[in-house]
């Protein structure tokens, strides 16, 4: 049987290394190795509030990796339904610059 979670888990794992090194560390220690957000603010060495806003964008720069390269679907639980790769790899985040 073709397994979504394991497949999904290999293009995270292999995403998760092109993030900008803070927000990468933010969340591999947050989500991968479960340190809740106080501690991360403790470990860092940063405000609560800086270690929310880091796991925070961290996020999102990851969803938006992953949606560049990888068509994932998911049920009203947070399931995977549905996954498949569309790029052999993903996407390079870069940051939006604003305009002066």
């Amino acid at each position: 049987m073709f397994n979504l979670r394991r497949l999904s888990s290999t293009c995270f794992a292999s995403t998760i290394p092109r993030l900008p090194d803070i927000y990468r560390e933010a969340l591999e220690l947050s989500e991968l190795q479960g340190m809740s957000q106080k501690q991360l603010s403790s470990h860092l060495g940063i405000s609560y509030s800086a270690a929310k806003s880091r796991v925070q964008r961290g996020r999102e720069m990851l969803k938006m990796m992953l949606t560049g390269c990888c068509h994932i679907e998911s049920d009203a639980y947070g399931n995977i339904t549905d996954f498949y790769i569309k790029l052999a790899e993903p996407p390079v985040y870069q940051r939006k610059r604003r305009k002066a």
